[in-house]
Protein backbone atom coordinates (compact mmCIF):
# COMPACT_ATOMS: atom_id res chain seq x y z
CA UNK A 1 0.00 0.00 0.00
CA UNK A 2 1.54 3.48 -0.86
CA UNK A 3 1.58 6.15 1.43
CA UNK A 4 -0.63 9.00 -0.26
CA UNK A 5 -1.89 12.26 1.72
CA UNK A 6 -4.06 14.02 0.82
CA UNK A 7 -3.19 17.83 2.36
CA UNK A 8 -2.58 20.26 -0.04
CA UNK A 9 0.80 21.73 -0.13
CA UNK A 10 1.79 24.71 2.10
CA UNK A 11 1.59 28.03 -0.19
CA UNK A 12 5.50 29.41 -0.41
CA UNK A 13 6.97 32.38 1.33
CA UNK A 14 5.37 35.71 -1.20
CA UNK A 15 2.75 33.93 -2.73
CA UNK A 16 -0.14 36.24 -3.18
CA UNK A 17 -3.91 34.54 -3.10
CA UNK A 18 -3.87 33.81 -6.51
CA UNK A 19 -1.07 31.94 -6.72
CA UNK A 20 -1.90 30.10 -3.55
CA UNK A 21 -5.52 28.98 -5.07
CA UNK A 22 -3.36 27.67 -7.83
CA UNK A 23 -0.85 25.76 -5.99
CA UNK A 24 -3.48 24.12 -4.36
CA UNK A 25 -5.88 23.69 -6.69
CA UNK A 26 -2.87 22.14 -9.31
CA UNK A 27 -2.43 19.74 -6.64
CA UNK A 28 -5.81 18.93 -5.99
CA UNK A 29 -5.77 18.12 -9.63
CA UNK A 30 -2.89 15.90 -9.74
CA UNK A 31 -3.67 13.75 -6.50
CA UNK A 32 -7.46 13.80 -8.15
CA UNK A 33 -9.12 14.92 -4.73
CA UNK A 34 -10.63 17.22 -7.75
CA UNK A 35 -12.35 14.06 -10.32
CA UNK A 36 -11.47 13.84 -13.27
CA UNK A 37 -14.43 14.89 -15.29
CA UNK A 38 -15.86 15.95 -12.47
CA UNK A 39 -17.38 19.87 -11.98
CA UNK A 40 -15.27 22.54 -9.68
CA UNK A 41 -17.58 24.29 -7.34
CA UNK A 42 -16.32 27.35 -6.65
CA UNK A 43 -18.19 28.32 -3.00
CA UNK A 44 -17.16 24.77 -1.59
CA UNK A 45 -13.15 25.45 -2.90
CA UNK A 46 -13.27 28.87 -1.17
CA UNK A 47 -14.31 27.61 1.56
CA UNK A 48 -12.04 24.29 1.44
CA UNK A 49 -9.00 26.27 1.16
CA UNK A 50 -9.90 29.13 3.19
CA UNK A 51 -9.36 31.63 0.16
CA UNK A 52 -11.44 34.31 -1.72
CA UNK A 53 -13.75 33.80 -4.56
CA UNK A 54 -11.52 36.53 -6.58
CA UNK A 55 -7.72 34.65 -6.64
CA UNK A 56 -10.02 31.20 -6.77
CA UNK A 57 -11.54 32.77 -9.61
CA UNK A 58 -8.40 33.69 -11.40
CA UNK A 59 -6.63 30.18 -10.28
CA UNK A 60 -9.25 28.59 -12.70
CA UNK A 61 -9.04 30.77 -15.52
CA UNK A 62 -5.71 30.16 -15.07
CA UNK A 63 -6.10 26.58 -15.10
CA UNK A 64 -8.68 26.53 -17.61
CA UNK A 65 -5.49 28.51 -20.11
CA UNK A 66 -3.69 25.31 -19.69
CA UNK A 67 -6.24 22.55 -19.79
CA UNK A 68 -6.14 21.37 -16.58
CA UNK A 69 -9.84 22.75 -16.16
CA UNK A 70 -12.33 22.98 -19.33
CA UNK A 71 -15.10 25.19 -19.39
CA UNK A 72 -18.42 23.54 -20.28
CA UNK A 73 -21.67 25.06 -21.34
CA UNK A 74 -24.27 24.82 -18.03
CA UNK A 75 -22.08 23.16 -16.34
CA UNK A 76 -19.05 25.59 -15.87
CA UNK A 77 -15.75 24.40 -14.89
CA UNK A 78 -14.98 20.81 -14.91
CA UNK A 79 -11.60 18.90 -14.67
CA UNK A 80 -9.88 17.75 -17.73
CA UNK A 81 -10.73 14.25 -18.11
CA UNK A 82 -8.25 11.05 -18.14
CA UNK A 83 -7.22 9.43 -21.69
CA UNK A 84 -4.84 7.44 -23.15
CA UNK A 85 -4.89 9.79 -26.53
CA UNK A 86 -4.71 12.96 -24.58
CA UNK A 87 -1.56 11.76 -22.50
CA UNK A 88 -0.19 10.79 -25.54
CA UNK A 89 -0.17 14.56 -27.13
CA UNK A 90 0.81 15.63 -23.49
CA UNK A 91 4.29 13.14 -24.63
CA UNK A 92 4.71 14.73 -27.26
CA UNK A 93 4.49 18.20 -26.64
CA UNK A 94 6.66 17.57 -23.37
CA UNK A 95 9.28 15.75 -25.61
CA UNK A 96 9.59 19.14 -27.67
CA UNK A 97 10.10 21.02 -24.52
CA UNK A 98 12.12 18.83 -22.19
CA UNK A 99 15.01 18.15 -24.77
CA UNK A 100 15.10 21.95 -24.64
CA UNK A 101 14.74 22.65 -20.74
CA UNK A 102 17.15 19.92 -19.18
CA UNK A 103 20.55 21.09 -21.20
CA UNK A 104 19.49 24.51 -21.36
CA UNK A 105 19.20 24.27 -17.65
CA UNK A 106 23.03 22.40 -17.60
CA UNK A 107 24.66 24.96 -19.75
CA UNK A 108 23.16 28.20 -18.02
CA UNK A 109 22.44 26.98 -14.54
CA UNK A 110 24.13 29.90 -12.41
CA UNK A 111 26.49 28.67 -8.47
CA UNK A 112 24.01 30.08 -6.50
CA UNK A 113 21.25 27.78 -7.96
CA UNK A 114 23.00 24.97 -6.78
CA UNK A 115 22.32 24.75 -3.53
CA UNK A 116 18.04 24.01 -4.07
CA UNK A 117 18.86 21.34 -6.68
CA UNK A 118 21.12 19.62 -4.53
CA UNK A 119 18.15 19.77 -1.79
CA UNK A 120 15.84 18.53 -4.68
CA UNK A 121 18.28 16.07 -5.31
CA UNK A 122 18.95 14.24 -1.74
CA UNK A 123 15.46 14.22 -1.48
CA UNK A 124 14.84 11.91 -4.11
CA UNK A 125 17.77 9.88 -3.22
CA UNK A 126 15.78 9.83 -0.01
CA UNK A 127 12.39 8.65 -1.51
CA UNK A 128 13.86 6.26 -4.22
CA UNK A 129 12.36 2.87 -2.98
CA UNK A 130 9.93 4.58 -0.96
CA UNK A 131 5.71 4.06 -1.65
CA UNK A 132 5.46 7.91 -0.57
CA UNK A 133 3.79 9.08 -3.38
CA UNK A 134 2.62 12.42 -2.75
CA UNK A 135 5.86 12.93 -1.53
CA UNK A 136 7.57 11.98 -5.30
CA UNK A 137 4.50 14.19 -7.09
CA UNK A 138 5.27 17.35 -4.88
CA UNK A 139 9.44 17.16 -5.10
CA UNK A 140 8.85 16.24 -9.05
CA UNK A 141 6.82 19.33 -9.45
CA UNK A 142 9.31 21.40 -7.53
CA UNK A 143 12.25 19.85 -9.30
CA UNK A 144 10.20 21.20 -12.70
CA UNK A 145 10.36 24.84 -11.77
CA UNK A 146 14.11 24.67 -10.56
CA UNK A 147 14.94 23.38 -14.06
CA UNK A 148 12.65 26.49 -15.82
CA UNK A 149 14.50 28.72 -13.83
CA UNK A 150 18.01 27.37 -13.88
CA UNK A 151 16.98 27.77 -18.26
CA UNK A 152 17.09 31.04 -17.87
CA UNK A 153 14.06 30.56 -20.43
CA UNK A 154 10.62 31.57 -18.96
CA UNK A 155 9.03 30.70 -22.06
CA UNK A 156 9.57 27.10 -21.18
CA UNK A 157 7.43 27.23 -18.14
CA UNK A 158 4.78 25.82 -20.87
CA UNK A 159 6.07 22.68 -19.62
CA UNK A 160 4.33 22.91 -16.12
CA UNK A 161 0.85 21.60 -17.13
CA UNK A 162 2.11 18.89 -19.24
CA UNK A 163 3.74 17.47 -16.26
CA UNK A 164 0.79 17.89 -13.88
CA UNK A 165 -1.21 15.99 -16.94
CA UNK A 166 1.25 13.28 -17.03
CA UNK A 167 2.22 13.01 -12.88
CA UNK A 168 -2.03 12.86 -12.87
CA UNK A 169 -2.20 9.85 -15.56
CA UNK A 170 0.79 8.15 -13.92
CA UNK A 171 -1.13 7.95 -10.38
CA UNK A 172 -4.71 7.13 -11.75
CA UNK A 173 -2.76 4.06 -13.31
CA UNK A 174 0.03 3.43 -11.20
CA UNK A 175 -1.37 0.03 -10.34
CA UNK A 176 -1.31 -1.08 -13.83
CA UNK A 177 1.89 0.44 -14.68
CA UNK A 178 3.23 -1.77 -11.52
CA UNK A 179 2.51 -4.57 -13.28
CA UNK A 180 5.92 -4.11 -15.49
CA UNK A 181 7.62 -1.02 -14.39
CA UNK A 182 8.52 0.32 -11.25
CA UNK A 183 8.82 3.58 -9.61
CA UNK A 184 12.11 3.01 -8.58
CA UNK A 185 13.12 3.44 -12.43
CA UNK A 186 11.07 7.04 -12.66
CA UNK A 187 13.12 8.33 -9.90
CA UNK A 188 16.39 7.32 -10.93
CA UNK A 189 15.69 8.72 -13.78
CA UNK A 190 15.77 12.16 -12.16
CA UNK A 191 18.48 11.45 -9.96
CA UNK A 192 20.84 10.87 -13.13
CA UNK A 193 19.06 14.12 -14.60
CA UNK A 194 19.86 16.44 -11.69
CA UNK A 195 23.43 15.25 -11.38
CA UNK A 196 24.08 15.99 -15.12
CA UNK A 197 22.94 19.75 -14.13
CA UNK A 198 24.34 20.13 -11.41
CA UNK A 199 28.07 18.77 -13.07
CA UNK A 200 27.07 21.35 -15.94
CA UNK A 201 27.28 18.05 -18.11
CA UNK A 202 25.13 19.43 -21.38
CA UNK A 203 25.78 16.71 -23.33
CA UNK A 204 24.72 14.42 -20.53
CA UNK A 205 21.36 15.94 -19.31
CA UNK A 206 20.35 15.54 -22.86
CA UNK A 207 21.45 11.80 -23.04
CA UNK A 208 19.23 11.40 -19.91
CA UNK A 209 16.29 13.23 -20.62
CA UNK A 210 16.14 11.58 -24.01
CA UNK A 211 16.48 8.47 -22.25
CA UNK A 212 13.74 9.16 -19.65
CA UNK A 213 10.87 10.38 -22.25
CA UNK A 214 11.43 7.06 -24.07
CA UNK A 215 10.92 5.15 -20.74
CA UNK A 216 7.67 7.49 -20.28
CA UNK A 217 6.15 6.68 -23.68
CA UNK A 218 7.34 3.09 -23.50
CA UNK A 219 5.31 3.12 -19.69
CA UNK A 220 2.55 5.06 -21.66
CA UNK A 221 1.54 2.80 -24.54
CA UNK A 222 2.17 0.12 -21.82
CA UNK A 223 -1.06 1.04 -19.54
CA UNK A 224 -2.87 2.23 -23.17
CA UNK A 225 -2.63 -1.02 -24.34
CA UNK A 226 -3.71 -2.44 -21.44
CA UNK A 227 -6.99 -0.27 -21.17
CA UNK A 228 -7.92 -0.69 -24.92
Amino acid sequence: MCRFERSVPTAAVGENAAEQAYAALEDMIVTMELKPGGRVVEATLSERLQIGRTPLREAMVRLAAERLLVAQPRRGMVVQDLSFPLQMRVLEARRALELVLIPAAARRRLPEQADRLERILAEFRRLYGTDNVTALLRTDREFTQVLVEMSGNPFLAQIFPLYSLSRRFWLAYRDLFMRRFRDEQLTLFHIQIAEAVLADDETGAATQAARFLDFVEECTLYVGKELA
